[in-house]
């Protein structure tokens, strides 16, 4: 199917669907139904590498008139949604933003909401605005918005110059809502690994619940990229 369309049709989107269900594997399907349990949607069974292939074909034409046009009846078609928004070029950051607030109010899963994130490609033009913007994610009722503030924050965000203010916001967060505590854990794991200095001396002094920070420690120790003593270090941080 061609998907470089200037303008999407109700007429495309029902070709398009039937595209996808030629491409699902019922056995992927089944693998990635165990991943993501929490999913409440029909799942076909598409990898992600195609995905991001169909969603970054359907970019080079009328991108908006898909997200218009389409909704987020099957997992993959919210998936795409997401691919297609993060791909879209932006002549300035209100306009980006208007995509991002759009797309994060649809996220319903960790899949969804990571392959969002990391694809977010016109963020390094606002970098900065951004960081200050995605505080009102980390504010937010909405338990997907903190999560998907977090995984920004880890995906572009560890450097020299934003890692005391991520370990600031990360330190502020006491939620009970499983996906924001893995992805804090999964953030201090990263920092550790890319700023190691500053995420060593937070590990000794922080204000995270016990359950986060223990998953910290433990995403720590299963890194590759932490030598062993380091490793044997960290899990003394453990509490009990």
């Amino acid at each position: 199917m061609d998907l470089v369309l200037n303008v999407w049709t109700s007429g495309d989107y029902a070709d398009f669907i039937e595209y996808l269900k030629s491409n699902a594997c019922e056995k992927y399907r089944d693998f990635q139904s165990h991943l993501i349990p929490d999913s409440k949607e029909i799942m076909l069974g598409i990898k992600i590498p195609e995905l991001r292939k169909i969603g970054r074909e359907i970019a080079k034409g009328g991108a908006e008139s898909f997200l218009k046009i389409s909704s987020p009846g099957l997992y993959e078609t919210r998936m795409i949604r997401g691919i297609v928004t993060g791909l879209i070029k932006t002549c300035d950051f209100e306009k980006f933003t208007q995509l991002c607030d759009a797309f994060i109010c649809e996220i319903n899963s960790w899949a969804i909401c990571d392959t969002f994130c990391c694809g977010l490609k016109e963020l390094k033009k606002y970098k900065d605005e951004y960081f200050e913007y995605i505080q009102k994610y980390l504010q937010s009722d909405n338990v997907w918005a903190v999560r998907a503030a977090l995984v920004i924050m880890l995906d572009y965000y560890l450097d020299d110059n934003y890692i005391d203010a991520v370990l600031k916001r990360v330190d502020a967060i006491d939620s009970e809502f499983y996906y924001v505590r893995m992805a804090q854990a999964w953030l201090i794991a990263t920092a550790f690994v890319k700023c190691e200095n500053k995420t060593r001396a937070y590990l000794l002094d922080n204000s995270l619940n016990d359950p986060t920070f223990n998953k910290a420690i433990q995403k720590c120790v299963e890194s590759r990229r932490i030598d062993e003593n380091t490793k044997n270090y960290l899990k003394t941080l453990k509490r009990h």
